[in-house]
């Protein structure tokens, strides 16, 4: 009995992906292509020609990545959906770009140069407010990020804080063309919530989304439970502890390790219609189209905004992130983030909602897999 619940917790809350990479050039699951004509315009020919193309386009980037060295200044697949710009600093590469088929950009700052601008500030303590209310509300540095395409570190802040993230560019020895200061309307938050429901309990109170199983359990979200905490279905039943979790730092990642005799299966919840399996875990470029499914909102799409940003929570700054424009609501987190049949990360927080829109971070699924040594299910 405990086993046959158990089953029917992971089809409910397991998110929706679809077949093996053989298969998804030439069918995409129906509730994806749902999901992407809504959230990005795309009908069922042009659907599956983007994740392919995004597919071709992380091999690509990897390659040149290689290539070209301390020269390589970022990668992005622009919102044509089909054109993959590769950014370097030395001319004489351009040719080798092309010859790959994607487009050379020529750029001042290399990638390398940005990123250590990044570093430094994740090794500063930035003040923050003491409480994101009242006086303190229009105050914060909410995220930073290299972008790609723009050849600079974004600083996001509140718009009493302007003044506040230019010092801090100044500080890690930025000038004025090698970054820029974004205004935002909001401080991201982490979407956990105090309800119960489909999904998966923490400790009898907080309701996460499962993320994808590894071989022996399940990953979801740090911030949804610390080591030792339990793991149960709505109904009650155990499905495991928390034998690995981190948040706020250097990620927001948890490992739920499941009781013994548990069956994890590398298929995925196809929503009435279905199981699909997940068939890796290539990591998507920025532009890409990626999607997310939740326990709360269900699949909502969008693309890749920036790789590796570090964003600034009540409970601290979380470095390693991935920023898209994908909506998420409370209780979505720890749900999955995926390009295709590609696992890309577990839902960390940010803002807005899936009414108005928003913005939503999460956390890469292979430095979770790698952390805890960890195998991905495969279908």
């Amino acid at each position: 009995m405990e086993l046959t619940r158990f089953l029917a917790f992971l089809a409910v809350v397991l998110p929706v992906a679809y077949g093996a990479p053989t298969q998804a050039t030439t069918s995409l699951h129906p509730k994806l292509l749902e999901a992407m004509k809504r959230d990005l315009g795309l009908n069922t020919e042009q659907a599956t020609a983007r994740v392919a193309r995004d597919i071709w386009a992380s091999d690509v980037i990897e390659q040149l990545r290689t290539s070209a060295g301390d020269s390589f200044a970022g990668a992005w697949i622009a919102e044509d959906g089909t054109t993959l710009n590769v950014a370097v600093t030395d001319q004489a590469l351009a040719a080798e770009v092309a010859a790959a088929g994607a487009t050379p950009a020529i750029v001042a700052n290399s990638f390398s140069k940005l990123e250590e601008a990044k570093l430094a500030l994740d090794n500063m303590d930035i003040e923050q407010p003491k409480t994101l209310a009242t006086d303190s509300a229009n105050s914060g540095i909410a995220a930073y990020y290299v972008d790609v395409a723009a050849n600079k570190l974004v600083i996001e802040a509140l718009a009493d804080s302007t003044a506040h993230a230019e010092a801090l560019a100044a500080q890690v020895g930025l000038v004025a063309s090698e970054f820029e200061v974004r205004t935002v309307e909001e401080m991201p938050t982490t979407f956990a919530t105090v309800i119960g429901g489909d999904a998966y309990i923490i400790d009898r109170a907080f309701r996460c989304s499962v993320g994808f199983s590894v071989t022996t359990g399940f990953v979801s979200a740090g911030h949804c439970g610390s080591v030792g905490s339990a793991a149960t279905t709505s109904s009650g039943a155990s499905l495991g502890t928390f034998s690995g979790s981190v948040f706020p730092g250097s990620a927001d990642m948890s490992y739920v390790r499941t009781v013994s005799g548990t069956t994890l299966s590398g298929t995925i919840d196809g929503y009435g219609t279905g199981n699909l399996p997940v068939s890796g875990s290539t990591v998507s470029a920025t532009g890409a189209s990626i999607c997310r499914s939740g326990s709360t909102s269900g699949v909502h799409c969008g693309t890749v905004r920036s790789l590796g940003a570090t964003v600034t929570y009540a409970e601290g700054r979380v470095t390693g992130l991935t920023q898209t424009n994908v909506c998420a609501e409370s209780g979505d987190s720890g749900g999955s983030f995926y390009t295709g049949s590609q696992a890309q990360g577990v839902t960390s927080g940010g803002s807005g909602d899936c009414t108005r829109g928003g913005i939503t971070y999460f956390q890469p699924v292979n430095e979770i897999l790698s952390t805890y040594g960890l195998t991905l299910v495969r279908g």
